[in-house]
């Protein structure tokens, strides 16, 4: 195991929500809070994305301690999905990120639209 001086927060922190939709993932998760999305209800919140893709992101966010899976016994299981105290410790980055996007990026792909008009 590398000693603090190898650690480097920001690679650590990119290998666990680097991969393409985990941080859209705990962006709708935030979003919710207090509130839990079922599995389906967040596939719609990707637009369709693949069900293994996100049961696999799913269950790497929590093995990671980020997501809780709750499974639900009405009158069907189901399972629904929140983010836990240190998931919800993003909110913040995944908030600044968003503005960071909206603010830096979006004017560029609106510029980037109009001229392929």
């Amino acid at each position: 195991m590398p000693n603090d001086q190898e650690f480097c927060p920001i690679t650590a922190a990119t290998d666990l929500l680097g991969q393409k939709w985990t941080l859209l993932i705990v962006h709708y998760l935030h979003a919710e809070t207090p509130h839990r999305l079922r599995f389906c209800e967040l596939q719609q919140r990707l637009g369709g994305l693949n069900p293994a893709t996100l049961s696999a992101r799913l269950k790497r966010l929590e093995s990671a301690g980020l997501v809780e899976r709750i499974e639900i016994s009405h009158l069907s299981l189901h399972v629904e999905y929140m983010l836990t105290r240190k998931g919800n410790d993003l909110g913040p980055v995944v908030e600044h990120l968003y503005a960071w996007g909206d603010r830096w990026l979006r004017r560029r792909e609106v510029r980037r639209t109009l001229r392929q008009k």
